[in-house]
């Protein structure tokens, strides 16, 4: 029964090919982005006063605080992700990607579950009174076009997480140029990819746009670039299988986690670097393979853009009922609670939006039955040739 739950809900790719880790690394960003929205709900609304309320360098408050991190390991795994059919063609001379078809797959993989979402949450707020009309509509059409935060300046107002898809559609569109570095000899294209990385962590220091861009992380989708490259080329796949490459995968997911990126440069220079240590492990350690592909972790992880257009909605919305329930004046156990009362809708809402709404999006084959039906459409509508 779970194998076929499993099989129902695993995620469709299109060259047929399933790597069940990769879904479960996104199970890791979806899970400490979620925390963190619900964590700042619960510190913000919770009318209880909590005898033990975790100071500001706590350990779980510096790990859910830091929960936001998340969008930036997706980010690296975006660029990984779309630089390998590049990187099998330009180091292992495979098959040639097409642009139409990279572009294509974009549109029809993403747009229809963004825009159906991003409606949905739409007229949810013009039903529930949230902001009248004439804030919302303008705000939702700038979203619908990736262009909120160049527009208006702040995050989208449909739902704040549509920020960082925004950053990811100008990567889509630079990143065909940017996958050109691997035409390069080895040596050569990994000694700019870490120069870039450390170039812009540094630039980020001196200099922050008036608006959000892929300026401000850059460096995170050249982590997946070099990540790609390494990946390819597979000159250090014996060494990350051994036995002891998955202690010093905990420490670097620990490290990962808890490192100041946002305050610290050391931090934001060596973090880029340590996911992409911490992705390999995954990747090719038999070990760490068997433990982010296990059961619903990857299965969880799959459905990670459909629980990231609507978590933060779910919680702001839901949170209002659950946030007065209490079990005693501690926050941990009251934290767990709202974990509990708020990602539960979360993860049944996310998943059937996901079976519904994403999950046939996923293959290329819907665009064509498509095209072939209108075509079909096209010739019974002509009118004869018969007199």
């Amino acid at each position: 029964m779970l194998s076929n739950f499993y099989s129902k809900f695993r995620r469709i790719t299109t060259n047929q090919l399933y790597f069940p880790e990769i879904d479960g690394i996104r199970f890791l960003a979806i899970v400490l982005v979620f925390l963190f929205h619900t964590h700042g709900y619960f510190i913000k609304k919770s009318p209880v006063i909590f005898t033990d309320a975790p100071g500001p360098d706590s350990w779980l408050e510096l790990f859910l605080s830091g929960g936001d991190r998340g969008v930036q390991l997706f980010f690296v795994l975006s660029g990984f992700i779309l630089c390998l059919p590049f990187a099998h063609h330009y180091i292992n001379h495979g098959r040639k990607v097409s642009l139409t078809k990279y572009y294509l797959r974009r549109v029809t993989r993403l747009e229809p579950p963004y825009f159906i979402a991003m409606t949905a949450i739409f007229l949810l707020q013009l039903a529930m009174h949230v902001k009248p009309l004439s804030v919302l509509f303008p705000s939702w059409l700038a979203s619908l076009v990736y262009a909120h935060d160049i527009i208006f300046r702040h995050v989208p107002l449909i739902t704040v997480v549509a920020w960082s898809l925004e950053i990811e559609i100008q990567f889509y569109l630079l990143a065909p140029l940017l996958f050109r570095l691997l035409m390069l000899e080895k040596s050569t294209r990994r000694l700019i990819l870490c120069v870039a990385i450390i170039s812009f962590v540094l630039m980020q220091q001196v200099y922050t746009p008036p608006f959000l861009n892929i300026y401000q992380f850059a460096q995170y989708f050249l982590a997946g670039i070099l990540l790609a490259d390494i990946y390819v080329s597979g000159e250090v796949n014996a060494f990350f299988n051994r036995s002891f490459i998955p202690l010093f995968a905990a420490i670097s997911l620990i490290a990962i986690c808890f490192l100041p990126v946002h305050s610290t440069l050391y931090a934001a220079l060596l973090f880029p670097f340590l996911v992409c240590f911490f992705y390999y492990t995954v990747l090719k350690n038999d070990v760490m393979k068997r433990v982010f592909s296990y059961k619903f972790i990857p299965v969880i992880g799959g459905m990670c853009y459909s629980i990231y257009l609507l978590h933060y909605t779910i919680i702001s919305m839901l949170g209002r009922f659950t946030i007065g329930l209490s079990i005693t004046k501690y926050y941990v156990p009251n934290l767990v609670l709202q974990i509990i009362l708020l990602g539960t809708p979360v993860l049944m809402i996310s998943s059937t939006f996901y079976y519904y709404v994403e999950q046939p999006f996923m293959s290329r084959k819907w665009l064509d039955m498509l095209m072939k039906k209108d075509k079909k459409d096209e010739e019974t509508n002509a009118p004869s040739d018969v007199a």
